[in-house]
């Protein structure tokens, strides 16, 4: 059977824009008041059948005036292949320099994803469904670790994420499977707060590398938001993807809302292909929302934000 396996990982499109920084990293775990919730989902390349689609629940909190806990499952269809997954995450936040708002945060996660392949609908290429080809559902377990480190000075910020540490220990059913799962990702970006201002502007740039065969892809990132009072705001921004071994050739453009109200968010993005995939189908849509509960005030500013 000529088949290989996927990443066994959440795929991040541009969840992490829409107020959901701990999709990245552990090292985000805990940071602001309040415990958070976010549920989000995309539907991939609308219009072509069988496109991908994946969902994720997310929650994170402070469980201390410098340490902070997360639970991520996610769900990824693809096709005939599935992915669904838990991780588990701790975070410690250290004070470099409170006057300056200096910080340091590094985080740890154990992660747990099932893989599965569906042959009950494969074929011979004349429509039948031959039996001694297809003999069983594919389907493999994997644990593993991340390791992540956040630093922060006053309103810039830059993360580091080595996913999935320890190589991969499995009966190999193909010989093009990766035994290298480990992807890295790094996120850095400004918050500018003009004085007098109610607008925040944040631009930002996300990187990740997939360590097995090389690909690399990076965002460019630009978020607006204006600010109402500390609890609501509206934002719209703009996320570009590219892939670097092709010399930065644009994957999508991707206009973005949403908005905060009290304890209630929602973000919406729509990812308009600029690449061979736009002549098939249309684009991808992103939702997600979510709501802050459990709020208190860190005595220490490494847990604010």
């Amino acid at each position: 059977m000529g088949a290989t396996a996927q990443e066994l990982n959440l795929p991040i499109q541009n969840q992490y824009v829409a107020e959901s920084d701990f999709i990245l990293a552990a090292a985000f775990a805990g940071i602001g008041d309040c415990w958070q919730l976010r549920i989000n989902g995309v539907s991939y390349w609308t219009g072509i059948k069988d496109a991908p689609n994946t969902q994720s629940l997310s929650v994170n909190g402070k469980i201390a005036d410098r340490s902070g806990v997360g639970l991520t499952l996610f769900n990824d269809q693809n096709g005939y292949t599935s992915q669904k997954g838990a991780i588990v995450s701790y975070a410690h936040h250290l004070t470099l320099n409170e006057d300056s708002k200096h910080y340091l945060s590094f985080g740890l996660s154990y992660r747990f994803t099932q893989f599965g392949i569906d042959v009950s609908e494969f074929d011979d290429g004349n429509g039948n469904n031959d039996l001694a080809l297809w003999a069983n559902n594919f389907s493999l377990a994997n644990s593993n670790f991340d390791v992540s480190v956040l630093y922060r000075l006053k309103d810039f910020f830059f993360s580091a994420n080595l996913l999935n540490m320890v190589p991969k220990n499995i009966e190999k059913f193909d010989i093009r499977e990766p035994e290298n799962l480990g992807n890295l990702y790094f996120y850095t970006g400004y918050t500018f707060k003009p004085k007098g201002s109610d607008f925040e502007i944040e631009p930002s740039v996300f990187y990740q590398r997939f360590l097995n065969d090389g690909r690399a892809t990076t965002d460019l990132n630009l978020k607006v938001r204006k600010i109402r009072n500390r609890d609501d705001y509206y934002w719209a921004g703009v996320n570009m993807r590219f892939t670097n071994e092709q010399q930065f050739k644009p994957m999508f453009i991707a206009p973005m809302l949403g908005l905060k109200l009290n304890k209630f968010y929602a973000g919406y993005s729509y990812q308009i292909n600029i690449n061979e995939f736009s002549q098939y189908g249309s684009g991808s849509h992103m939702l997600t929302l979510g709501y802050d509960f459990l709020c208190w005030e860190s005595a220490c500013g490494c847990m604010q934000n």
